[in-house]
């Protein structure tokens, strides 16, 4: 039921909620969310933020997918880039941002989330015998007294693709953070926060725009921390298989 609540939300309001006690997941695979929530202790800072802001850690990799078949494999690792039109803070711009770690690639959690978002999509059934550009994001935002921590610094915007989702890996020490949903001409339209490993939302790209509130720490003497994993799907007929080594 989750899959097909989840598929009619998107479709009726452009974003849909899965809160971690309903996400499924094999118990096989249980002890793989901490594994692949402990690679967010080894991303790299954003060189790409504005005026010497450090707030951001990020690895990035693309990823082939097919879905008929269940198809998944790695593309060469390319800079990111948005356009301006979607990103006013870095778009045009292509950022070279490390890749994703061999042991986060590796970890079977990743390709099972892969799949198992894709089934949540209204997607349809002629789009499934071509292949979807995979868009993998680690990000980490980080608070602390002096600066705040900015998920979103260009504001309500797009990813350039079809369907995002975002899972939750982490949340220390943090207030703020709440995801925000916003119709094509800004207006808001809905906010809820992210609390709980592995808290999900997904949400229709070419619907609605998205947004994240910044982040502040709740003792002034640590740093508020915000890990997620992105993925962006993007229809992407013609795509070709490759494989890095």
């Amino acid at each position: 039921m989750l899959h097909s609540d989840a598929r009619e939300e998107l479709r009726t309001n452009g974003y849909a909620l899965v809160p971690a006690r309903q996400f499924p997941i094999d118990p096989e695979l249980r002890p793989r969310v901490k594994e692949l929530a402990h690679e967010w202790e080894h991303l790299e800072t954003d060189r790409y933020l504005q005026n010497g802001s450090r707030f951001r850690e990020r690895a990035y990799d693309r990823l082939f997918f097919l879905p008929r078949t269940g198809e998944i494999r790695l593309r060469p690792h390319q800079p990111y880039f948005q356009s301006e039109s979607a990103n006013d803070y870095a778009g045009g711009i292509r950022r070279d941002v490390a890749p994703l770690s061999r042991s986060t690639l590796h970890n079977p959690l990743l390709t099972r989330l892969l799949r198992s978002n894709f089934a949540r999509f209204p997607v349809e059934d002629g789009r499934l015998d071509e292949p979807w550009d995979v868009q993998c994001h680690q990000f980490r935002i980080i608070g602390t007294p002096g600066e705040i921590g900015q998920p979103t610094p260009e504001g309500p915007h797009r990813d350039e693709v079809n369907y995002g989702a975002v899972h939750l890996m982490g949340r220390l020490n943090t207030t703020g953070g709440e995801s925000q949903v916003y119709s094509q001409d800004k207006a808001l339209l809905t906010e809820f926060c992210l609390t709980e490993q592995m808290d999900t939302m997904y949400w229709a790209d070419q619907q609605v725009l998205h947004a994240v509130r910044p982040i502040r720490p709740q003792d002034a003497g640590r740093p508020a921390v915000r890990d997620v994993l992105i993925m962006g799907y993007k229809y992407s007929p013609g795509l070709q298989r490759f494989e890095r080594v």
